[in-house]
């Protein structure tokens, strides 16, 4: 991993890695590149949304509590955006909130994938369903990676299950 000199707390916006090298410098700024995904960043913070405060605002926007500046209308406005293009931030935020909710609730998984799915409907004023088979596998991949070992044998279970269901149905 690369030594930050400043920050410890780096990584890689595009796929939340840390295996990351030095990549020259952009208007003063050391640019890394991320070894696993490929991408070039540069550890500006201070410019950095967390997914979990864009996914924040973005349901205050869609609750009808937006922004009073411009600047940051236009800002909550692409955040809209990239969620309904399906960000990879928006994806990360998504499963978080639910292996958050997972961690607060313990709820059935059957529950909480719901409740995420909901989210992304009320968050996108889309019909998940249609978006299911683009979305679902890195969805769940995330999920996967950042849930802890009941949470992981918890969705492997119901996505076993379910997937005999569909393979059943045919």
């Amino acid at each position: 991993m690369a030594d930050t000199d400043d920050d410890d707390d780096v990584y890689c916006p595009g796929c939340n890695g840390r295996d990351f090298v030095k990549n020259g410098k952009v208007r003063k700024m050391q640019r890394f590149r991320c070894r696993p995904c490929g991408l070039n960043f540069v550890n500006d913070p201070k410019h950095r949304w967390p997914p979990s405060s864009k996914m924040i605002n973005l349901v205050l926007l869609q609750a009808g509590d937006g922004p009073e500046e411009p600047v940051e209308a236009a800002r909550a406005d692409r955040w809209l955006l990239e969620a309904k293009e399906h960000h990879p931030w928006f994806i990360r935020a998504l499963a978080e909130q639910a292996v958050t909710t997972a961690d607060q609730e313990r709820g059935t998984m059957e529950k909480i994938l719901t409740r995420t799915w909901e989210l992304y409907a009320f968050i996108t004023k889309r019909d998940p369903e249609h978006f299911y088979d683009a979305l679902a596998p890195e969805l769940y991949l995330d999920m996967f990676k950042i849930g802890d070992t009941r949470f992981q044998e918890d969705l492997m279970t119901w996505l076993v299950a379910h997937s005999s269901e569909t393979d059943g149905s045919d």
